[in-house]
């Protein structure tokens, strides 16, 4: 008769084996199931640069409205009124590359680039036009054009630093709050970017409310 240690040991490696056995067949489903997505995604990616160029949609442009802005300086120091007049595209909402092959054609990936980096270096020009807005004390004017890009869905840390600065010294929690709403509603392509104006914000909000 096996004594108790030899039944254990029996029992230990058998459930040794089951897991082990267990592991290799979920490795193998989750590598079938990875090439089976590796494969869908080079067949579409394939069938997408096979698109014919299309003609881009007139609603992608934005059309800057220099209205909501304070006077530009004749200068135009930081390029606002020659960035504004560039042809820039908008993306509402985000499309990845493949989208937008499916959708315009492979040919006009290029020029989709090369606009939305205009519209980028729009915002870029706004962001530091304000910054200079600000060290020369026109905290008002630079609020406006603070607000301004960040309506328009600006990605850069110092949008939102800048804003959240000039919100705290006014002791306006009110606004704090709407630019953690705009932070949450606004699309960054880099996450990390969301996660430290968020941080950011919300340290300002408590050192409010701390007094």
């Amino acid at each position: 008769m096996p004594s108790p240690m030899m039944i254990i040991n029996v029992l230990i490696v058998t459930l040794t084996l089951g897991f082990m056995i267990s592991l290799v067949i979920s490795s193998r489903r989750h590598r079938r199931k990875q090439e089976e997505i590796n494969k869908r995604f080079f067949e579409a990616e394939n069938a997408a640069n096979q698109v014919r160029k299309k003609e881009l949609d007139q609603e992608l442009y934005y059309v800057a409205d220099l209205s909501r802005l304070p006077e530009i300086p004749e200068t135009d120091p930081h390029m606002v009124l020659r960035s504004s007049k560039r042809p820039m595209i908008y993306f509402r909402q985000p499309l990845t590359n493949l989208e937008l092959k499916q959708m315009y054609g492979l040919a006009q990936m290029e020029i989709i680039a090369q606009h939305e980096e205009n519209f980028n270096e729009y915002l870029k020009s706004l962001t530091n036009w304000a910054n200079e807005l600000i060290e020369t004390g026109q905290e008002t004017d630079a609020i406006f054009v603070l607000d301004y890009a960040i309506s328009l869905g600006a990605e850069f840390r110092n949008t939102y630093k800048l804003a959240a600065d000039l919100y705290t010294k006014r002791e306006d929690i009110h606004n704090l709050d709407y630019l953690v709403d705009k932070i949450n509603r606004n699309h960054f392509h880099d996450p990390t970017i969301r996660q430290h104006v968020l941080e950011y914000v919300k340290s300002k909000i408590e050192e409010l409310e701390s007094k």
